[in-house]
This record gives structure tokens, sequence and C-alpha cells, in this order.
């Protein structure tokens, strides 16, 4: 195994691309799990982010806890924590903005001080905000409506309603006072989980097992699975085998290589075990995920009537008292 350096979290699978535009820099996505190009690996950006399930069941794996989100919840990320799906998704839409949390800054008025608080980390924002926080959901919408027009008169009134929602969740007290010990084993922990997360990263395609990543980190391999359990929400073979399969629907998407030759360069080095897993873990073949058409896909996206009563079936049956 070749000698990988230990990088810190600040330079590990961090996305930094632009979100939205210079002057309004926030990123509207819609995201439905079944659809087989869906992916949402972990990673970790400065932005905030906030998550709305629309119809179905989405669980989201932060730090070293899933949160289960059904219809109407709301998602709630500062900047700088790691989050993705967690192993068992669920089936959803839902819909995201990436957002700046500068644009809300009002140069020392009120809110600056609990923003600053927030910023510092001397309060802990929750991440899971019930439906019945009705009042907060209500202002979530409306930010939601306003960023998919995308210019900048709908721009301002967003961040008029960004404020409202962030004021609710300070006047619900939908937060906590920060433990400074706790804060520091649990930055740790993420700092040893970004650094084996980035060993994976790059070498990804060779002969890995649980040895050589517990090595990346210097723990034992039955106290590094223990850990990377607990604080992503998979064993670090699932993890790794997950990672490879999203690499190989890259290469399935943008190249025409043959598919034994993707599986070997993913770190497959057997193929009905690739296709094996690649299955699992997108519901298809690699050979027809690879004729998938998303347009078709966009056209027959599942309706989010459907979604709810799948996973509801105990509230679509008729009372036989109708």
């Amino acid at each position: 195994m070749e000698n990988t350096p230990i990088v810190t979290k600040n330079q590990a699978y961090r996305e930094t691309f632009q979100r939205g535009t210079v002057v309004f820099p926030v990123q509207y996505s819609l995201c439905d799990t079944t659809n087989p190009h869906y992916d949402l690996p972990l990673h970790w950006h400065s932005e905030f982010e906030l998550i709305h399930v629309i119809a179905g069941n989405y669980n989201i794996f932060i730090e070293d806890k899933t949160i289960q989100l059904e219809k109407n919840d709301l998602c709630l990320i500062p900047a700088d924590l790691v989050h993705g799906d967690s192993q068992d998704k669920g089936m959803a839409l839902y819909e995201s903005i990436v957002f700046e949390i500068d644009l809300l800054r009002l140069h020392s008025y009120s809110p600056d001080i609990f923003f600053t608080d927030i910023l510092n980390e001397s309060i802990i924002l929750n991440n899971f905000i019930p439906a019945k926080h009705t009042e907060i959901l209500d202002a979530a919408n409306k930010i939601f409506e306003c960023v998919k027009h995308k210019d900048e008169e709908t721009g301002l009134i967003a961040v008029g309603w960004m404020l409202i929602f962030f004021g609710l969740i300070k006047k619900k007290r939908l937060y906590s006072e920060k433990n400074l010990n706790l804060s520091r084993a649990k930055e740790t922990r993420t700092d040893q989980i970004s650094n084996v997360l980035n060993f994976i990263r790059k070498n990804y395609n060779k002969d890995l097992n649980l040895q050589d990543m517990a090595e990346a980190v210097a723990l034992s391999p039955k106290y590094f699975c223990r850990l990377f359990k607990e604080n992503t929400g998979h064993t670090p073979i699932e993890y790794l085998n997950w990672f490879r399969i999203n690499r190989a629907c890259t290469l399935l998407r943008e190249t025409n290589e043959k598919l034994l030759e993707i599986a070997m360069e993913c770190g497959f080095n057997d193929f009905s075990y690739f296709t094996k897993t690649f299955r699992r873990y997108k519901g298809i073949t690699p050979s027809k995920y690879r004729t998938f058409d998303p347009a078709k896909a966009k056209e027959i996206i599942i309706d989010p009537d459907y979604l709810w009563e799948k996973n509801h079936p105990e509230e679509n049956v008729e009372s036989s008292g109708d």
C-alpha cells in the first residue's frame, strides 16, 4: 500500500463551486431519491443548507446521527457539517437550498448577534425541524418559492423570509448551548472520519481492506470500524463499495469504456461481484444504467401522492364507517 499523507478536514471532500450567482449565492435543487442518477455522498461545504421533504420518507446522515424526515419536515445543516444520504435513504421527493449565511448579516444590527453565535458555534442549531412547527414551515415554503424564480427581485424577498425563518428558530429556541468538552471530542472524531474519507477517495481503485483504512488514521481495525459506523452510518467496506459504485456511475455516463474495464478501474476484481453490488446500490444493472435516459425520467418523476401512499399504506385503508 502506498503511503498517503493524512490531510485535515479543510482539505477533504469539500464542495467549493459557485452557488447561484455572485449577487444571489443560493442554489436550488429538486431531488428524487428513486432516480438511478440520484446520489448524495458524504460531503461538506462552507454554506448552510435547508432541506424540505415534499413527499415520502428521506433519511439523511449528519455527522454522527441519522435523521428521519417525513412529508413537510425540514432539515437545517449549518456550515462545515459532514452530511449525505443515510445507508437506507428511503423513497422521497425533496427540495433543498444551499446558501451563504452572509446574505443575512445586517452590519451590527440585532440579528448579527444571533448569527455570530451560530458561526462561532457557541450555539448549536437543531438539524431536525418537524412539520408541526407550521410557522417555520410556512416561512421555508416562501423561501423555496422565491428561490425557484432566480431573479433579483424575488431574491430580495427570499432574504426577508430567511430572516423570518431564523427569527422563528430563535423565538422557539430550536438550538442548544455548546458543550466545550463534547465539542472538542466531536471535532477530533470528525477529523478522523474526514481523513479516512479522503484516503478512500484517493485509493478506491486499489485493493483496500479494513486494515489499510484503519492504518490511514492510526487506529486499531476494531475501534476504527466502530467509530466509522457511528459517524457515517456505514461500515468502512460498505462506504468503500458505495464510493466505488458512484465512481462507476460517472464512467458509465461519461465514457464508452467496457463494463469490465470500468469495474477494474473502480477497484472491483470480480465482475460478478461488481454487477451484484451495483444493482444493490442503484436498483438496476450497470448496462441498464448506461442506457438510462434522464430526460425521460423527468417526465415520469414519481408522483408525490403515490410516493406518500407507498410509504404509508396504513394511512390509505378506507374506513369501514365511510
